[in-house]
C-alpha cells in the first residue's frame, strides 16, 4: 500500500512539474520521496525508475508530433520510434538512483547512534 501511494505520487509529481521546471527536478522527487517514505532499497530504486519512465513517456508520445523523435533519431542514428524510449529510459535511471540513495540514506529505526 505505501508503495503503491509513492509509485502514484511520484508519477504525479513528476508529470506535473516536468513542464515547468528543469528535467532534474525529477532528481529531487525521488530522493525525498523515498527518503521520508523509508522504502526497502530494491523498492526504492524500482518504484521511482518505473513511475519517472511512464511519466516521461507519456508525455512525450502526448506532446511530441513525432518531429523531435524524428531529429533525435538522425541524431543518434536510429529508428524514431526508439527515442522516446531512450529518452525516458534515461530519466528513469537517474530517478532510480536518487530513489536508492534516499531509501539508503533514510534512518529505519533507532539504535544507540540515532537516538
Amino acid at each position: 500500500m505505501k508503495n503503491s501511494i509513492l509509485f502514484i505520487l511520484i508519477l504525479v509529481a513528476t508529470a506535473a512539474l516536468s513542464p515547468f521546471l528543469p528535467w532534474w527536478i525529477i532528481a529531487p522527487i525521488a530522493f525525498m520521496g523515498t527518503y521520508v517514505s523509508k522504502t526497502k532499497a530494491t523498492a526504492g530504486f524500482l518504484i521511482c525508475f518505473l513511475a519517472v519512465f511512464l511519466a516521461w513517456l507519456g508525455s512525450i508520445l502526448m506532446t511530441d508530433d513525432g518531429t523531435i523523435a524524428m531529429l533525435m533519431g538522425k541524431l543518434l542514428n536510429m529508428s524514431s520510434f526508439f527515442t522516446p524510449f531512450l529518452a525516458s529510459l534515461l530519466g528513469a535511471l537517474v530517478a532510480g538512483f536518487f530513489g536508492l540513495a534516499g531509501s539508503l540514506l533514510s534512518p529505519k529505526n533507532k539504535n544507540w547512534v540515532n537516538g
